[in-house]
């Protein structure tokens, strides 16, 4: 298990700005042992010791003791805390391992003989989303799965350059990429760069790294802008061989998960958001042969 460091951010709220910078005082730093990766996890969620001994049931000087390595944590105890804490089951498993530990919790892939049964229930939903598109993707946002509507929409759009595991946001971000097909393209964009950020703030280390890179597509105006409208949700409206197909977009994840790798896996199905949309991806599923 290597030390990484996080790069400087700059997140903007509103009208309020904060930095998370890549200086040994002021930076999220994760190192290997138990007590390093607890007091990091704290403070990213901007917890006190008495605040987490609280919210754990527990007292704050085993808070301390367990921070500076003058005791060590059992799995109930490293279960109990990340629970409080909303640490993710990878970064679970890290801290059990810095705590001289077994991890927890598996980290299969989903093409594995043990995950069949998940693999088909993702394999289902997708099918059964024709003639509208529906993907598979992880945490880090890498397409892993599409059906049939999908692969047709984004060949459409990007003939010969889209791939299962490239990157979705990239690929809306970039000067370049889907972003010159969205119609409502702030609205599109703003509400996306608010997700990244709360993704990049929940610690790790992917997320801060794709926020940068998004970022880094964008203009500075760009990146402090917010929703124009007081919406239920916003339409994704993208321009079509002369067409506005307009979608809503919905992301489910497994309810029950006990494995890394499955808690990380978000389906997002698109439905349309009107009757030529409808029409639309119906006559193209038709036609090329669903």
């Amino acid at each position: 298990m290597s030390e990484f460091i996080f790069e400087k951010l700059t997140f903007y709220i509103g009208s309020g700005l904060d930095e998370i910078n890549d200086s040994h005082d002021n930076g999220f730093q994760m190192k290997n042992g138990f007590g390093d990766q607890l007091r990091e996890w704290r403070k990213l969620r901007k917890k006190s010791q008495l605040e987490l001994a609280l919210d754990a049931e527990i007292s704050s000087k085993h808070i301390s003791f367990l921070e500076t390595g003058r005791a060590n944590p059992s799995k109930e105890m490293i279960h109990r805390l990340s629970d409080v804490l909303d640490i993710p089951f990878r970064e679970r498993n890290l801290l059990m391992l810095g705590a001289g530990l077994s991890p927890s919790y598996s980290d299969q892939k989903i093409d594995d003989p043990s995950m069949k049964s998940v693999s088909d229930a993702i394999h289902f939903i997708l099918k059964q989303q024709e003639p509208y598109p529906a993907i598979l993707i992880n945490s880090s946002w890498k397409v892993l799965r599409m059906n049939h509507s999908a692969g047709l929409l984004f060949s459409h759009l990007f003939p010969g350059s889209f791939t299962i595991g490239q990157n979705l946001m990239e690929l809306i971000f970039h000067p370049d990429g889907f972003r010159k097909y969205l119609i409502n393209w702030e609205e599109v964009s703003a509400y996306l760069l608010g997700r990244l950020r709360q993704e990049a703030r929940l610690g790790k280390k992917e997320n801060f790294e794709l926020y940068q890179k998004i970022t880094s597509f964008l203009p500075q105006d760009q990146i402090e802008f917010v929703p124009k409208e007081n919406l239920p949700l916003i339409s994704i409206d993208v321009s079509f061989e002369g067409k506005v197909l307009s979608f809503l977009s919905v992301i489910s994840s497994f309810g029950t998960p006990l494995d890394v790798g499955l808690q990380e896996l978000k389906i997002e199905t698109f439905f349309p958001n009107n009757k030529e949309t409808a029409e639309t991806m119906s006559h193209l599923a038709s036609a090329i042969g669903n």
